[in-house]
Order: C-alpha cells, then sequence, then structure tokens
C-alpha cells in the first residue's frame, strides 16, 4: 500500500499563518497595556523636584481624598530639600467667601446633598474651627490666668505629646497641607517658661506674654544659624520649640513648602495688658472670624501651602 502524504492548499496555509501572527501581536499588545494599567502612580507633587513620601500610617487629612484643586494634600506628602531657605514650590489656595461674593448671580441657601437633590453649582459658606485655652491649664487651683509662655511641638504624629508644664492646643498648624505635625502649646504657670535662644540670656520669665505676631517670608532667614534668630519687630523673640534645653526657631510650613512663617511673641507692656487666653482658628476662608471678644493675628500659618487657612488668636 502506497503511503500518501497530505499538503495544505497553499491558500489554507496562508491563512492559518497570519491568523497566528495576528493572535501573538494581539496577545502582546495585551500585556504592554496590562502593564500599563497597574504601574504605581507616581509620588505627589508641588513641583518636579524635592518631594518625597514620608510614612505616617493611618493618620491623614481626608479632605485631600476629594479635593480636585491640589489645595489639600495628605500627610505622606513631605516637601524637602530647602533647608538652606531657598524659595519654595507652593500650592492653590481657594477662599470659599471670594467664591461666593465673585458669583455673577445670586447665591441660593446652601444645600446639603445629603438630603437633597441640590443641582447645578453650588457654594456652601465659610467652614471653621475654634481650638483655645479657656478652661485649661490649672495653675495655683483654677484654670483661668495670664499666659506666661508659648511654645511649638513638632513631629510626625498627632499624637505628639507637649513639654513639661505646657498644654496642647489639638488643631496642627499644618492642617491639610501635609509637612509636619505642629502645634501650639502654651502653660499660666511662670515655672515653665524657660528659654534659651543662644542670643539672648536665658531665662524663666516672671511676666506674661503681652502680644503675639505672624512674619512670613518668600525666602527663609531664620535658620539654626543663631544671628538670625531676633524677631523683628521690638521686644519681641520667636516662639520656640524646645529641645535638649535649647530653644529653637519653628517655621510654621516645615515639610509643607509655601512662604516660611513664624510666629513670634512678647513680654514688653509695651503692648498693653497680659493675654489671658490663646487659640488656633482654621477654616476654608481668610474672612473666618473667632468668637467675640477674641483678637485674631493676622498671616495665615499656611500661607501659599494650601490646606486650611489657619489664624493664631488671643483675648486679654
Amino acid at each position: 500500500m502506497r503511503k500518501q502524504n497530505f499538503t495544505f492548499p497553499s491558500g489554507i496555509l496562508l491563512r492559518v499563518l497570519l491568523f497566528m501572527f495576528l493572535s501573538t501581536s494581539v496577545f502582546l499588545w495585551g500585556c504592554d497595556k496590562a502593564g500599563e494599567a497597574v504601574a504605581p502612580a507616581g509620588t505627589q507633587t508641588l513641583s518636579a523636584a524635592q518631594v518625597q513620601a514620608a510614612s505616617s500610617g493611618s493618620e491623614q487629612d481626608d479632605k485631600y481624598k476629594t479635593d480636585k484643586t491640589g489645595q489639600y494634600v495628605s500627610k505622606d506628602v513631605q516637601v524637602t530639600g530647602y533647608e538652606d531657605g531657598s524659595e519654595r514650590p507652593t500650592r492653590p489656595k481657594f477662599d470659599a467667601a471670594e467664591a461666593i461674593s465673585t458669583m455673577s448671580e445670586p447665591v441660593e441657601p446652601p444645600c446639603d446633598p445629603i438630603v437633597s437633590d441640590c443641582g447645578g453649582t453650588t457654594y456652601n459658606p465659610p467652614t471653621k474651627t475654634f481650638v483655645s485655652s479657656e478652661g485649661r491649664g490649672v495653675y495655683n487651683g483654677i484654670p483661668v490666668g495670664d499666659i506666661y509662655s508659648l511654645r511649638l511641638i513638632v513631629g510626625t504624629s498627632s499624637t505628639i505629646q507637649p513639654t513639661e508644664g505646657h498644654i496642647k492646643l489639638g488643631t496642627d498648624l499644618n492642617k491639610g497641607a501635609g509637612g509636619k505635625y505642629i502645634y501650639l502649646t502654651f502653660t499660666r504657670n511662670p515655672a515653665y517658661s524657660y528659654e534659651n535662644d543662644g542670643y539672648h540670656p536665658a531665662q524663666t520669665f516672671d511676666v506674661p506674654v503681652t502680644g503675639i505676631r505672624v512674619e512670613s517670608y518668600t525666602q527663609a532667614c531664620y535658620t539654626f544659624n543663631f544671628t538670625c534668630n531676633v524677631a523683628p519687630w521690638r521686644a519681641y523673640r520667636h516662639i520656640f520649640r524646645f529641645v535638649n534645653g535649647d530653644s529653637l526657631p519653628v517655621d510654621l510650613n516645615d515639610g509643607a513648602g509655601g512662604k516660611y512663617v513664624y510666629g513670634h511673641a512678647t513680654r514688653d507692656s509695651y503692648y498693653g495688658s497680659p493675654i489671658k487666653e490663646v487659640g488656633v482658628l482654621s477654616g476654608s476662608s481668610s474672612t473666618i472670624q473667632p468668637p467675640t471678644g477674641w483678637v485674631k493675628v493676622p498671616n495665615d500659618l499656611n500661607e501659599n501651602a494650601g490646606g486650611d487657612y489657619i489664624y493664631f488668636c488671643y483675648k486679654k
């Protein structure tokens, strides 16, 4: 019996080869697209350089999750590389009050989309939060009296604790802007008013604080060089952080970018009567105000760094 050889007709063979070529191409293209789909997103940035992620666990400001303007970022965003005091990148800042005032049509009452169908574009009025020393800081058995010292604490967690004898006000001064956790602390006890800034004589003060001011700079003057350690007004000093017996200046936008912002305080009677209470005001507009009887210190502590508008306040 003769053995027969079977061969594909040339037309069929050509179709088979073409099918195999197309199938392989589609498969490889699909793999490339899948690789693109799972590629990790880049680090959040303010500009092309000097931003790195710093782990902060679950402690993050949640507003950044719904913000589309770039004003709010998580605590994972840390701006570094500007220790020489050079100009830093900035973030946009949306002012709720300005948005309402510039609308061409009358503003209807704010609408809560949770309970009603709002429809269209609605701007809510400015929101705010206020924390203060009122009723806190017992000295000589009562939680009232003059403020003898203000200090700042800086760290990588919201649980950072104040130095001995001081009370922490619970608003992060970098709220919504990434960066370090920074809090204002106070004491009514003069025994805990010690300062050692390397420029003035180290001492404990027996006179209370009479004034608070805030100043900002595009480029930093105040570094760890103590020749720059003098506040720019008569009889004012920095509101320091206290580290290993030394009083060190604090950039209130540390890790957040934007302007270099510094708080200052004085005990000079030239600036009036003693301060009885201190507070921190934060919110969605530069127009927010503290309760009646309080004084809002000008200059946003988050200037050019996005996040909330934040202000020191005091009451005499």
